[in-house]
């Protein structure tokens, strides 16, 4: 099995180029296993501010708009806000997590997508309500895209059966490439492909530097270890 090599450890500043001409206007932070979070309040002291939006992450297709401080009060896997100065967070153990930004409209958001959120259809969900809220033209947005699973440490016991309404070209035996199908439906909601950047890593293939639920960490991460996808607008 390939591994993936591990790049910078602890916090990352800015971990996407793609945002790099807009750090006047966008914070963004990239939380890994050195950090040690497990909690919203870890959250808070390692940013040195409680100004944050948490959601009880549920695996489903809801989305919700964020003006105000709230801590996993919401069950939804995605966050926009067009306020600044709050960070919104995304925590995962081995799903995908995406820092999502309109310029134009200086309108940016989180989404947590494991592989039931690409079956429940969060990526176009989050798109509506940009769509609806803001009139976002989806081929104007930035998307970066966290570590998380590679292709060969995506195993399942039937993709066909456990992915239903996925293309079965994604899989090969037991595996699915599910960043592939990510980027398929960015596509398909508008997104160009110039504008979507990943993190390299893969969580599980690097269980030293990452939290990972299929990677050997089930029990910690099931009592509230994290890495953790934050960003914010700038004044």
């Amino acid at each position: 099995m390939a591994r993936h090599a591990p790049t910078d450890t602890a916090m990352e500043h800015h971990p996407f180029s793609i945002f790099a001409p807009y750090q006047d206007h966008l914070s963004i932070r990239f939380f890994t296993k050195s950090d040690q979070l497990s909690s919203d309040d870890d959250l808070i002291q390692a940013l040195g501010n409680d100004q944050i939006v948490s959601l009880k992450q549920v695996h489903g297709n809801n989305i919700v708009i964020a003006r105000s401080p709230s801590r996993r009060e919401k069950e939804a896997d995605g966050v926009i806000t067009d306020q600044s100065d709050l960070w919104l967070s995304i925590r995962v153990a081995d799903c995908q997590a995406f820092v999502i930004y309109a310029p134009d409209q200086q309108v940016v958001g989180v989404l947590h997508a494991g592989w039931k959120g690409l079956v429940n259809g969060v990526i176009p969900a989050f798109f509506r309500q940009m769509k609806d809220k803001w009139q976002v033209d989806a081929s104007t947005v930035l998307v970066g895209a966290a570590p998380s699973l590679c292709m060969e440490c995506a195993e399942f016991t039937d993709p066909q059966k456990e992915l239903a309404g996925i293309d079965p070209l994604f899989f090969i035996g037991r595996h699915a490439a599910l960043c592939s199908i990510a980027n398929d439906q960015l596509i398909k909601c508008g997104i160009l492909l110039k504008h979507i950047e990943r993190h390299p890593d893969c969580t599980k293939c690097n269980p030293d530097m990452y939290w990972s639920y299929r990677g050997g960490n089930r029990e910690a991460v099931m009592k509230g270890s994290t890495n953790a996808l934050m960003c914010k607008l700038r004044q």
